[in-house]
């Protein structure tokens, strides 16, 4: 009888740490997803008005870019956007950091992103 108390506290222990380390993984998760959604669905714009770079202007292109860029909440300005058209293909460069704040500001992360997107063009 007295052997199965001792063992039956050291199994609330361990379960205790897992939870803990349970939910130190869903805060990370739950500060770290949104950012990289975001900067996946920027990039994914950025290939998109690459793709349309021989039939529209390189001032709309960069609109659009910018355009959404703040509704996604990155931090893209004219200053760290780039598009140039050559001849036969058309870069469109966005480098950008994005600050995430872990545990009401005891640590910050400052993501780095240099995005970098190249295509063709096509004449039309």
């Amino acid at each position: 009888m007295e052997r199965s108390r001792r063992i039956r506290g050291g199994a609330n222990f361990g379960c205790i740490v897992w939870l803990v380390i349970l939910g130190v993984v869903g805060y990370l998760l739950y500060k770290i997803v949104p950012v990289k959604v975001a900067s996946s669905e920027f990039y994914d714009v950025m290939q998109e008005q690459a793709a349309f770079g021989s039939i529209k202007d390189l001032k709309f292109i960069e609109f659009e870019i910018l355009r959404k860029a703040e509704e996604l909440h990155i931090p893209v300005k004219k200053d760290n956007l780039k598009i140039t058209r050559g001849r036969e293909a058309i870069t469109v460069e966005a480098h950008y950091e994005v600050p995430i704040d872990f545990f009401n500001g005891a640590y910050v992360y400052v993501w780095k992103f240099d995005q970098v997107v190249q295509r063709p063009l096509f004449a039309v």
